[in-house]
């Protein structure tokens, strides 16, 4: 994503969240150094810091790192839980976020700082963690606050929502060949959710278009917002299913067994075990990996 934005997003300017470390499997490392500069990458290795990839293959010319320590060489030290100072508030074109915020307390300051470091015209890329990584930090996210934060009324645009399938809980051991957009919740009227086996991290970038205020409104999920303005939304399920307590010639049987109910409910979780997949179509698009072309 990076490498695509580089055409038309300036990029003088980057600030990583974490001091982040660049994990190319030989594939991806090949594919990479076709589409830059002579050189560059020359005699990487595993796992470095992200820094030349910044220079060498965007061409940044200040890149900076942001963490709460000093441990990992970071060149500003600040806790996310705590507003940032105004110094850096608009300072840089890029926010690169590769998952730190699950890991910071206080996600809606963490959150709003990183937006308001991004100065209008700029972007934010970041990925975080959403299905079966309990422990890994504080949360797992769903794509409902992504999606409401990140609004026209806080002075951004959402570019896509994808939802990467890696393998395995470390999620850099092997590259990601699944990947799907995500549907806004708001969009198609009703919660995304998702059960996997395997772990689902998100990816999106966001642009920043005005200089507004962050959170004016508290971001409200979009499915009680509509039903807090009377606007009704139409079951997932089948309305046979919702209604199979009221066919007539099942009455007689109704009061004679309390399976029914029993067999009611089950039916209905099968299909919400249906809805909550990404072969739900209607949430989940199965897409193309990003191609890197020159």
């Amino acid at each position: 994503m990076l490498l695509d934005a580089r055409s038309h997003l300036p990029m003088k300017r980057v600030l990583m969240i974490g001091h982040l470390a660049l994990c190319l499997h030989p594939s991806e490392l090949q594919a990479v150094r076709k589409v830059c500069p002579p050189g560059a990458l020359a005699n990487y290795k595993w796992g470095e810091y992200a820094d030349r990839f910044f220079t060498e293959c965007l061409g940044v010319s200040d890149v900076s790192s942001l963490d709460c320590s000093p441990y990992e060489g970071a060149t500003i030290i600040h806790d996310l839980s705590q507003p940032i100072p105004s110094e850096l508030k608009g300072k840089f074109d890029v926010v690169v976020e590769g998952g730190t915020l699950e890991h910071v307390f206080n996600f809606p300051i963490a959150i709003a700082n990183l937006m308001q470091m991004t100065r209008v015209g700029g972007s934010i890329f970041a990925l975080t963690v959403a299905n079966n990584l309990c422990g890994h930090g504080f949360y797992q996210f769903s794509p409902e606050i992504i999606f409401r934060v990140f609004t026209a009324e806080n002075g951004f645009n959402l570019g896509k929502v994808l939802a990467l399938c890696p393998r395995f809980p470390g999620i850099e051991l092997v590259p990601i060949r699944h990947v799907f957009e995500v549907a806004d919740p708001a969009r198609v009227g009703g919660r995304v959710g998702l059960l996997t086996g395997r772990p689902i991290v998100l990816c999106f970038d966001a642009r920043r278009t005005a200089d507004l205020p962050i959170f004016a409104n508290s971001p409200m999920q979009s499915d009680y917002a509509a039903a807090w303005a009377g606007r009704t939304r139409e079951s997932s399920l089948p309305r046979w299913i919702t209604n199979l307590a009221f066919y007539p010639f099942l009455r007689a049987w109704l009061s004679e067994t309390s399976c029914f109910q029993s067999f009611r409910y089950w039916l209905m979780g099968q299909l919400q075990r249906r809805e909550c997949s990404l072969n739900n179509k209607r949430l989940y698009k199965k897409v193309e990996w990003p191609k890197i072309e020159a």
